[in-house]
């Protein structure tokens, strides 16, 4: 093949390709305004219906519950050393200034501690009784969670505790 060919057969190639290029089949996707997501793009909306996690710091002590049910969510803590807590109750995590704790607790001991807030119609309690000791803490133990609720009803939830300091 010459070399006069092979530039004419380069030259036919080329072009068809960039002809290829600027005759689409279909029709551009048009952006939406905004920088939106279309609806059918957009993220299911994540409902929470537990606490997030909670840290303790060296030194600190605290309480940690869940639901005795066997989803185990996390609704309430309580940092002792620091003198707060936070209860997730009516679909929210509520928080709460009490006294700081700093005695341990000794089994068999019963446990209950009450957060009540009026202006924000809040009354809530948590009692059990003190368990056994464990190597990462002692467990807190047939307890259950209280709420008053505006409403005049009583919720009424198990719960399954545990007491440790880091």
């Amino acid at each position: 093949m010459s070399s006069n060919n092979v530039q004419i057969l380069s030259s036919a190639v080329l072009a068809v390709l960039l002809s290829a290029c600027t005759t689409t089949g279909g029709t551009l996707p048009v952006p939406s305004l905004g920088g939106a997501r279309p609806a059918e793009q957009t993220a299911p909306a994540v409902v929470a219906n537990e606490l997030t996690p909670q840290t303790l710091d060296a030194g600190e002590c605290g309480t940690f519950f869940w639901s005795a049910d066997p989803d185990h969510r996390f609704l309430a803590f309580e940092n002792e050393t620091r003198g707060h807590a936070q209860v997730f109750i009516n679909g929210s995590a509520q928080g709460f200034y009490m006294p700081r704790r700093d005695s341990l607790y000794i089994s068999g001991d019963g446990y209950r501690r009450s957060f009540v807030d009026p202006e924000r119609e809040l009354d809530i309690e948590i009692e059990g009784r003190v368990g056994e000791s464990l190597p990462t803490g002692q467990r807190i133990e047939r307890v259950v969670m209280r709420v008053e609720q505006p409403n005049g009803q009583r919720l009424v939830v198990p719960l399954i505790g545990h007491y440790a300091c880091r």
